[in-house]
C-alpha cells in the first residue's frame, strides 16, 4: 500500500472521446482503429456494466473502452446498440493487437457468456508489474496508478455504481471509463520503460 497514497493528483484523460452507441458506426470505429494498429501494438481495455445486487441475477457488459493513444479513447456503449457489432468482435479477437488490463481475465469470461465474443492477446498488468517490480502483490488498477504513476483514479461510488445501460452517458461517466482505459494504456507503457525489457504475458488460460 502506498505511502503517497493521500494528497495524490488525479489522473485524468486528457484526450478526445469517441462515444459510439450505434453498431454500424461502432463496427466502422473498429475496423478504423484495426487499420491504424501495427502487429504487436496495445490498447488499453477496460469494460462497464450496472450493478445488479439480486442474488442470482446478472447484468451485461453495457460499456467496452479502448484507449489507443493519450489523445484518443473509444467508448462503445454496447447496450444500446441491437446487436453486439462485428467490427468489435473482430477487434477483440484479433490476436496480433493487446488489450491490456487489470482483472482482464474476468473480462475475458464475463464477455464470451454475455456475448461469446473471444478476448484475445489480453495482457495482466498485475502480471507485468509483478514482473518488473520483483513482487507478488495483488494490484487493483488504482493501486497501480498510485505506485506507478504517482496519481490516484477518482473512484467516485456514484459514477462507478451508475447504471451504465442508460442512454446516453454522462459526461462524468464518459470521462470516468475513459480513464480507466487510459490508465492500463500509459501503465503498460511505463512498466515497459522500467529496466531490462522482459516477456509480457499475454495470458490465455483457455487455450493452457
Amino acid at each position: 500500500k502506498s505511502v503517497l497514497e493521500d494528497n495524490l493528483p488525479f489522473l485524468e484523460f486528457p484526450g478526445s472521446i469517441v462515444y459510439s452507441y450505434e453498431a454500424s458506426d461502432c463496427s466502422f470505429l473498429s475496423e478504423d482503429i484495426s487499420m491504424r494498429l501495427s502487429d504487436g501494438d496495445v490498447v488499453g481495455f477496460d469494460m462497464e456494466w450496472p450493478p445488479i445486487y439480486k442474488p442470482g441475477k446478472r447484468s451485461r457488459v453495457a460499456v467496452i473502452q479502448l484507449c489507443v493513444s493519450e489523445s484518443k479513447c473509444y467508448l462503445f456503449h454496447i447496450s444500446s446498440m441491437s446487436v453486439f457489432p462485428q467490427g468489435l468482435k473482430m477487434l477483440l479477437e484479433n490476436k496480433s493487437i493487446k488489450k491490456a488490463g487489470v482483472g482482464i481475465e474476468g473480462d475475458q469470461w464475463k464477455l464470451l457468456r454475455d456475448f461469446d465474443v473471444k478476448l484475445e492477446s489480453f495482457v495482466e498488468l498485475t502480471d507485468v508489474a509483478n514482473e518488473k517490480l520483483k513482487c507478488a502483490e495483488t494490484w487493483s488498477l488504482n493501486g497501480l496508478v498510485k505506485h506507478v504513476l504517482g496519481k490516484q483514479l477518482l473512484k467516485d461510488k456514484s459514477i462507478r455504481c451508475s447504471n451504465w445501460s442508460n442512454f446516453p452517458l454522462t459526461e462524468d461517466q464518459k470521462l470516468y471509463a475513459a480513464t480507466d482505459a487510459y490508465a492500463g494504456l500509459i501503465i503498460y507503457q511505463k512498466l515497459g520503460n522500467l529496466g531490462d525489457t522482459v516477456q509480457v504475458f499475454a495470458l490465455n488460460k483457455a487455450e493452457e
